[in-house]
């Protein structure tokens, strides 16, 4: 009578798949850690590209109210009702009702912010989303992350524009033609290792 031999897994066949079967788990978490990254990397990019539209169209819409804008902003006569506590303006707009709005880039007021922001100095917004005329000005961030190196702005596109007195060099750049009252501006941010831009024009009361 032949007897029926049934022969298991030694201990090096068990170590063997139970190094692959470990090997093949730390690949899929390493995946799926990875895609969670990039998931958290294009939300964050999402956000900062929303934000900096509406800060462009903020922008835009104060120039298109203004009366004058400042070619230095630096200038000791141009009045501010907001500190700007180590900030420098770059967009100092009159408006033809005597008040004044000013877009300054710098250190954050508070650790709450991601590195330099942009701050607006000006009235403030009512419920209905207009200028509330009798109110007083607020010193409030309007995009924080910018990129507190960004290259030297070399973008400007109007063929007669002044640069903005010393904003060549600064996160948000502008420069202005006289003649014709058009502002061209940039802004330049920082998300980790990315960099993200984009800006706009506008007419001077127009």
């Amino acid at each position: 009578m032949q007897s029926t031999r049934h022969h298991g897994f030694c201990l090096i066949e068990l170590l063997l798949a139970a190094s692959l079967g470990l090997l093949i788990l730390a690949a899929t978490i390493q995946a799926l850690l990875a895609e969670q990254r990039l998931g958290r990397e294009l939300g964050g990019l999402l956000r900062q590209r929303q934000q900096l539209q509406r800060a462009n169209a903020l922008i835009a819409a104060d120039l298109r109210r203004a009366l004058t804008l400042a070619v230095d902003p630096m200038a000791p006569h141009h009045q501010r009702p907001c500190s700007l506590a180590g900030r420098q303006p770059v967009l100092h707009i009159d408006e033809p009702n005597g008040v004044s709005t000013t877009y300054s880039v710098g250190p954050a007021p508070s650790a709450i912010w991601r590195g330099w922001v942009l701050m607006r100095c000006g009235q403030a917004f009512g419920r209905d989303g207009r200028i509330n005329p009798g109110s007083t000005a607020q010193n409030r961030v309007v995009l924080d992350g910018l990129d507190a190196q960004p290259h030297r702005w070399s973008g400007c596109a109007l063929p007669e524009a002044i640069v903005i007195s010393g904003s060549g060099g600064l996160p948000l750049a502008a420069c202005m033609e006289h003649s014709i009252g058009l502002v061209q501006w940039q802004l330049r941010l920082r998300l980790g290792l990315r960099q993200l831009q984009g800006g706009g024009s506008a007419l001077i009361n127009g």
